[in-house]
């Protein structure tokens, strides 16, 4: 439930309640019996401790509306709502709960009704069952309808007294705490809820069930009022002196980077809403604000967010008014002015081995901000599941570059300059795969060849123009043999080795033979892409 959920001792009771009541359905044994009393007892107990709490609650709504009724006098008079409607219905099933063990017991109205423990016809059942679900087939028009239509009431009553923002999550926790729908499936012929809750269960259990709904009134009523006070807590605007202020994120920008600054009031916190109009002037002698944006900036945190962008450098000067409403509805107006620099990149990232960034392997790259300590530099990288980090063997500068999915990376470089981070600049790389290694065996990629060079031979995969130290490796491939007057052997092996088979097939071969190597896979000897590679086949002629 918004704001709160059932504790683990409660739900532990709920559980023993359903097993206890399946027993009784199999035996009803002195043991069983007993069990439920003790269950009665200890939901009883809960309850107790719940009212405790709710009344230390109503107390903190009491202090409140001694030091500001005007504030909390909304939230108070729900909470007053919930209390009366909880005690209401509590009290009723206190007094189902002493007329069933009256009844049972043949206590005269007006004699002391003794405590569950202490009845004598704990496994009575047609008392509780005739007085909750009475004659009728589906257990309707006794007490236990008469209960269902005040608990579906108290439903109503929550509903209508709890802060907006929580009225969905109370809902649906409602219909699970306090449901009074029928069974989707009728089990005994039991189609009602009143007939599921209530009949031929001995009055041990009945009570105990009422108990159960009593504690579960009161957890509900817990949690309202908790989210009605706290509603009110987290709006309360408490300020000793106001002034505007304004933090940017760097009094210089490069162009094409963004400019960013919170505007705020100081000693503001983080629940007041100020309205920032951008632009705005403020005439102290009319008290009226002119000009500006029609819309106040976004509020995030208690301060609004201001975004700007410039195209050209230099100074680029901006301001407006703060507006705070005050308790009476009338506005204070606080009006502030800034400047920044704006300038062109001036960082300097290259990628020491190529122009684009390749999966699996370490892209080695050079970061600079000319004028600025190595140290002072600040790099990120975004885009094509990317990591950089220094490379500490090279020194300051130096950094490794990793990616992961094909696209684009954009990498950020940004310097503290005179206490200020400042963006330099951001960079933008291809993100590609390895290219393909291309198959060879005896240093041959096709083409006549010995016999006895090619039984020899081993399948290599070789990357062509590619700058990067990376190794590949054959996993399973195809040979075929053809020719005249022959009919062709196919043959397969797993990993670069060729087969005995194959090489028993290559001594037997004649010259003008023809042998193929196809469906040829390779993957990489190590790195993070182990993404399998179809090479090109090759073709040799025997000589």
């Amino acid at each position: 439930m918004a704001g709160g959920k059932l504790t683990p001792r409660q739900k532990m009771i709920n559980m023993m309640y359903l097993v206890l009541t399946a027993l009784l359905a199999l035996n009803v044994t002195k043991e069983v019996i007993n069990a439920f009393v003790t269950i009665n007892d200890s939901v009883q107990l809960s309850k107790e401790n719940i009212d405790k709490k709710n009344a230390n609650t109503y107390a903190a709504f009491a202090q409140a509306m001694s030091v500001d009724a005007v504030k909390y006098k909304d939230v108070n008079d729900k909470a007053n709502n919930v209390k009366k409607s909880a005690n209401d219905l509590v009290k009723k099933i206190e007094d189902l709960k002493q007329d069933l063990i009256r009844n049972a017991d043949g206590i005269d109205k007006g004699a002391a009704v003794p405590s569950l423990s202490e009845m004598e016809a704990k496994e009575n059942y047609d008392v509780p069952t005739f007085i909750m679900c009475g004659d009728n087939a589906d257990g309707k028009g006794a007490k236990a309808s008469e209960l269902k239509k005040d608990m579906e009431a108290f439903k109503t009553t929550i509903l209508a007294n709890v802060p907006a923002a929580s009225k969905e999550g109370f809902k649906k926790q409602l219909e699970i705490l306090l449901n009074t729908s029928d069974p989707v499936k009728a089990e005994d012929g039991k189609r009602t809820w009143e007939m599921n809750s209530f009949y031929h269960n001995p009055i041990v259990a009945t009570v105990a069930l009422l108990t159960k709904i009593q504690s579960d009134i009161r957890n509900a009523e817990s949690q309202v009022i908790d989210d009605l006070i706290s509603s009110v807590d987290k709006n309360i605007i408490k300020l000793d002196k106001l002034n505007a202020k304004v933090i940017a994120n760097s009094t210089v920008v490069t162009i094409g980077s963004d400019y960013q600054a919170d505007v705020f009031l100081s000693a503001t916190s983080s629940t007041m809403a100020p309205e920032v109009f951008i632009g705005a002037t403020y005439d102290s002698v009319s008290k009226q604000m002119r000009g500006g944006s029609d819309k106040p900036l976004p509020v995030e945190g208690g301060y609004a967010k201001y975004n700007d962008r410039p195209g050209s450098e230099g100074e680029k000067k901006w301001g407006g008014v703060i507006r705070v409403k005050k308790p009476d509805g009338s506005y204070e107006y606080y009006p502030f002015s800034q400047s920044y620099v704006a300038q062109k990149p001036n960082s300097v990232v290259s990628a020491d081995k190529m122009n684009v960034l390749y999966i699996g392997v370490d892209n080695p790259m050079s970061i600079s901000v000319p004028g600025v300590s190595n140290d002072k530099v600040k790099v990120s990288i975004e885009g094509g599941g990317g990591a950089l980090k220094p490379n500490s063997a090279l020194g300051g500068g130096h950094y490794t570059a990793t990616v992961s999915s094909v696209g684009k990376a954009n990498i950020k470089v940004s310097a503290e300059i005179g206490g200020k981070v400042m963006p330099m600049g951001t960079f933008e790389y291809r993100v590609k795969r390895v290219p393909d290694p291309v198959a060879t065996i005896s240093n041959s990629k096709g083409g006549p060849i010995n016999k006895n060079l090619l039984m020899a031979g081993t399948l290599i995969p070789q990357l062509e123009g590619f700058d990067f130290e990376l190794f590949f490796k054959i996993t399973n491939f195809k040979m075929s043999i053809s020719g005249k007057g022959k009919d062709p052997q196919d043959f397969e092996s797993q990993g670069n080795q060729l087969t005995q088979q194959m090489r028993d097939a290559l001594a037997k071969s004649r010259a003008g033979d023809k042998v193929f190597f196809e469906y040829i896979k390779a993957k990489m000897a190590t790195g993070a892409d182990q993404s399998s590679r179809s090479l090109s086949p090759m073709s040799f002629v025997i000589q």
